[in-house]
């Protein structure tokens, strides 16, 4: 409003031309450049009222602080924000004492926030809270501060500011995007911490998978030595009953208990060996053994007849 306030009054004193002895003067170009500024300013047209205000500028006459303020908002608008911070600074070096200076100072701090500067944009707009903390621009100059920090990931420190807007101007109009940023830095700490219970939680059930498939490969170590075991015994047992055998005919009653026991081991063995995932050579040597144990019982079988026959 007051910036519109300013193009009102400039236009009508603009429109007032001084008289002279040879009767009307035509305005000067700044004074030309000046009406043109203010029209496309009007007309949101950004780049022609850089132009013209640069134009105005540019002539002692038009190089007021008013002047040198509309180009610097035309410029804001614009987003042409490197231009915005060299004026700025022109115009707080020429006009200190001027009645714009502190909205100089705010959009100084505002476009340095926008070119990735925020530190200098959190000292000049903490600068400007601090000389003018009855300004109307000072809750938004808390926000563009509490952006700068949120665009450093420096949470915490926008989070007190946003809560600040929010708590003491209720009814300014940056309460809205405060709070929308704060509902957004609540978000990112919920996923922040759900990550992490999902990073450790990850760890410990890797963990403990681990641990499974180690006692797996222990007991898998400890079956496959005790099936070996038995498989050597029941091969030198049956090489014991081939040699009591071959050397007597007689006693053989003894030997069905143990060809039916080799038998046993000879099944239980066999039936092992795919889940603890012997290698080929326990495979052959199981079926060895029941070869042997087949060989034993049909030899004990013949005795049982030829001793029936006589």
């Amino acid at each position: 409003m007051k910036t519109y306030g300013v193009c009102v009054a400039l236009l009508f004193c603009l429109t007032i031309v001084p008289l002279g002895a040879q009767g009307a003067a035509a305005p000067s170009d700044q004074t030309a450049a000046l009406i043109s500024g203010y029209e496309a300013y009007r007309n949101e047209d950004w780049t022609s009222a850089m132009f013209f205000f640069r134009k105005a500028v540019a002539g002692s006459g038009g190089a007021t602080d008013e002047t040198w303020y509309m180009l610097i908002m035309s410029e804001m608008f614009a987003g042409e924000y490197a231009g915005v911070l060299a004026d700025c600074e022109a115009f707080l070096r020429q006009f200190s004492f001027s009645q714009y200076a502190p909205y100089i100072q705010y959009q100084r701090g505002r476009s340095q926030h926008y070119l990735r500067q925020n530190e200098n944009a959190i000292l000049t707009l903490s600068d400007f809270c601090h000389q003018y903390p009855d300004h109307g621009l000072y809750a938004s100059a808390l926000y563009w501060i509490a952006e700068s920090f949120y665009a450093e990931y420096n949470y915490e420190a926008a989070r007190a500011l946003y809560e600040r807007i929010v708590v003491d101007f209720p009814r300014d109009a940056k309460v809205g995007a405060a709070q929308y940023r704060i509902d957004a830095i609540d978000q990112k700490s919920r996923e922040e911490k759900l990550l992490y219970l999902l990073k450790v939680t990850g760890e410990e059930n890797l963990a403990a998978r681990e641990e499974y498939e180690r006692q797996l490969k222990v007991y898998d170590t400890e079956d496959r030595i005790g099936l070996q075991r038995r498989l050597s015994d029941a091969q030198r047992r049956i090489a014991e009953l081939e040699d009591e055998l071959s050397v007597t005919g007689g006693g053989m009653n003894g030997f069905n208990g143990e060809v039916d026991g080799i038998h046993d081991v000879a099944d239980t063995i066999s039936a092992k060996t795919p889940d603890v995932r012997q290698p080929l050579s326990a495979d052959s040597e199981v079926e060895a053994l029941k070869n042997k144990a087949r060989q034993l019982q049909y030899l004990l079988d013949e005795h049982v007849r030829t001793e029936g026959a006589k």
